[in-house]
């Protein structure tokens, strides 16, 4: 049980330390919103995600665990925490959701336990088209919010709306990373015996969002594409659309898929420059990330299968 809590700690800091970027990334590399405002709009809003969100996310991962005992739930969520924390260091947004599908599968297959290949095929599914629809949402939030923005009179009051907006599209993204990236974490603690973690790993995740968060916030919110409030809001906007859609069916996709999709998408419909090789580079971390977590969960669940 203390070594699941562990785990899930883990997994909840490292979720922080990158996902938490993708919730407020674009108001922080904007401008808009401070790197402590930010930090504290997640701890708020990434909580009520937790606590008040029902989506069948949490279910879904449960499900994909079942039949792996307490003790091998830990090393699923150390070995997706690993995947993800490396990708931090080098500040690349890349999926904890895939990690912990990549991490499961890994312990499955060493366990010699089934693996429902139709849910990881529509997870992969989902996947592969969030990027694609939360681009296009980013888009028709575009083409809606610029022509409705420009009938408020008033450099002050521009300005002070625009502000707002943005704000509230980080806090709806941050919402729903409580719904979905924290719930994966929930779902893999009760597997392992751990009742109600909700609100204890929100909080864990925060202090992630704090100590570890602001290389991987530089590269959403700076480097994929530039980003001034009217394309900041309707990139986080149409993201957590996205992301949304995707609770409201059970599927654990990632945020950050969603918010790069979303900042890339809206940035060749207006013909602003997009850093190609970045976005290569995390198109890959994404393939890598869950490789990664898969491989050491298999190899650490028949490394301890051996010693004990």
């Amino acid at each position: 049980m203390i070594e699941v809590l562990a785990a899930a700690f883990f997994m909840a800091w490292a979720v922080g330390a990158n996902d938490s970027a993708k919730a407020v990334g674009t108001a922080v590399g904007s401008g808009i919103v401070g790197f402590k405002r930010a930090v504290l709009v997640i701890a708020v809003f990434t909580t009520l995600g937790a606590v008040m969100g029902h989506s069948g996310v949490s279910t879904t991962i449960t499900g994909l665990a079942e039949g792996i005992n307490p003790g091998y739930v830990s090393l699923v969520l150390f070995s997706a925490a690993t995947a993800v924390t490396l990708a931090s260091l080098i500040g690349m947004p890349i999926s904890t959701t895939q990690s912990i599908i990549g991490a499961l599968v890994g312990a499955s297959l060493s366990l010699g336990l089934p693996v429902d290949w139709g849910t990881i095929l529509r997870i992969i599914l989902a996947w592969v088209l969030s990027p694609v629809f939360a681009a296009l949402m980013a888009i028709a939030v575009y083409r809606i919010y610029k022509p409705a923005i420009r009938r408020i009179k008033g450099l002050k009051n521009l300005e002070l709306a625009q502000k707002w907006l943005v704000f509230l599209a980080s806090a709806y993204s941050a919402f729903n990373l409580g719904t979905n990236e924290v719930s994966n974490v929930i779902g893999l603690a009760k597997s392992g015996g751990i009742s109600n973690p909700n609100a204890l790993l929100a909080a864990v995740m925060a202090f992630g969002t704090l100590t570890f968060s602001y290389e991987v916030m530089m590269t959403i919110g700076k480097d994929i594409s530039p980003l001034g409030p009217t394309s900041a809001f309707s990139s986080q906007f149409g993201a957590s659309i996205a992301v949304t859609v995707a609770n409201l069916f059970g599927l654990p996709v990632s945020s950050g898929q969603a918010i790069v999709g979303a900042i890339s998408g809206l940035g060749l419909y207006k013909g602003e420059r997009v850093n190609g090789k970045l976005v290569m580079d995390i198109l890959k971390s994404w393939v890598r990330a869950p490789l990664f977590a898969g491989i050491l969960a298999y190899s650490l669940i028949k490394l301890f299968s051996m010693v004990l």
